[in-house]
């Protein structure tokens, strides 16, 4: 038995009436204009795909490697702001340890953990930003099998290093998702890596070599390539407002919101450990670098409207998740601000506290 909703709606960055019809965990149906029957629920506010965080080293004090009621803690935090799906992000790790625990969330309906991200260990040291620098590989000496893990979704590789292109060729044949970053490439190498298979952009202007008018390096190169989305941080502090916005100018609907969260989101002022880097509540390190932020990915959602000309609905286009209109009954339900209200995960309104269900239901698998 399906349950249509009918509420202001937010899909394909445009905002009209509109209706959603949830039949088990599945969305079965989603369109702007009239529902095709009376609806079974009026929603007060903007109804929108879940939120898809690509980026997420940690939050509510812990790191995404701190170990099960961490991650606990980072689930439940992601859920409260709208986040439906996220890759929790290893930075430069050194082995493949903490994948089977990620996998387990992956394989855990009631985990909004979609798979992992692998920032690295192929990145340029010139670009490391707060990647321990022994922690970095160079693809020519030899790729670990865990790389390749079941659980890996999105790797992050500098192209310039020897061996990277014929390793982003090798993850984007076995349907992982690369991204360029951490990069000094010039803008021939850059566009390399995408004929090799690159299909984005790991948080544009840092980290990577700046945007010149002579050498416009990867930055110029993922303002125009269509092939690429764009990952950006819109915390204001990351990308200057003006940059923001030139970013929303050439990347439209290819800007994908990320949050590049620490461990110091949706936490208290305190000392937090990142990759073994201590970083403070501003998310930076002890000599004052950027590691990361402290965003929500619902805040970064605001901040690209307060930034930018994007609306709210292009801001949610671009922190939705991909998977619709065929996928699972992930929902938010926003305030006319980009304030979350509430949040459905595969077909079940969600207790904002907790993240679960209120009548204490288990969140169904997706076969409804």
């Amino acid at each position: 038995m399906s349950t249509l909703l009918a509420a202001k709606l937010a899909l394909g960055g445009r905002l009209a009436p509109g209706w959603a019809e949830v039949e088990g965990a599945l969305l079965s149906g989603i369109g702007h204009g009239d529902p095709p029957r009376a609806p079974d629920e009026r929603l007060d506010g903007v109804l929108a795909p879940g939120l898809f965080d690509r980026q997420v080293n940690g939050g509510a004090g812990f790191e995404v490697t701190d170990g099960p009621d961490a991650l606990d803690a980072i689930d439940a935090l992601q859920l409260a702001h709208g986040v439906t799906s996220y890759l929790p992000t290893l930075v430069s790790p050194v082995d493949g340890s903490a994948l089977d625990a990620l996998a387990a969330r992956v394989d855990d309906p009631g985990s909004p953990v979609a798979g992992v991200h692998l920032e690295g260990p192929f990145l340029s040291p010139e670009h490391a930003g707060m990647h321990p620098v022994d922690r970095l590989r160079v693809p020519a000496d030899g790729v670990p099998d865990w790389i390749e893990h079941p659980a890996v979704r999105l790797v992050t590789i500098a192209p310039e290093l020897p061996g990277a292109l014929e390793l982003i060729e090798r993850l984007a044949g076995r349907g992982i998702t690369v991204s360029l970053g951490h990069s000094g490439a010039p803008a021939d190498v850059a566009r390399a890596g995408i004929d090799a298979g690159a299909r984005m952009v790991t948080h544009v202007f840092n980290a990577m070599g700046p945007l010149h008018h002579r050498a416009p390096g990867l930055a110029g190169v993922a303002l125009v390539d269509e092939r690429v989305r764009v990952g950006v941080i819109p915390d204001g502090r990351h990308v200057d407002p003006v940059v923001l916005e030139l970013v929303r100018r050439c990347a439209g609907d290819r800007v994908a919101l990320v949050t590049d969260a620490t461990p110091a989101a949706g936490a208290g002022p305190s000392r937090f450990s990142m990759a073994g880097v201590q970083i403070d509540e501003e998310g930076r390190t002890t000599d004052g670098r950027l590691a990361g932020s402290v965003l929500t990915l619902d805040a970064a959602v605001r901040g690209w409207v307060a930034a930018t000309e994007a609306t709210l609905a292009d801001a949610l286009l671009a922190a939705a998740e991909p998977a619709l209109p065929s996928g699972l009954a992930n929902l938010v339900l926003l305030d006319d601000r980009g304030g979350v209200q509430r949040v459905m995960r595969r077909g079940l309104w969600l207790d904002r506290d907790t993240g679960r269900c209120p009548n204490g239901a288990s969140t169904p698998d997706s076969q409804g």
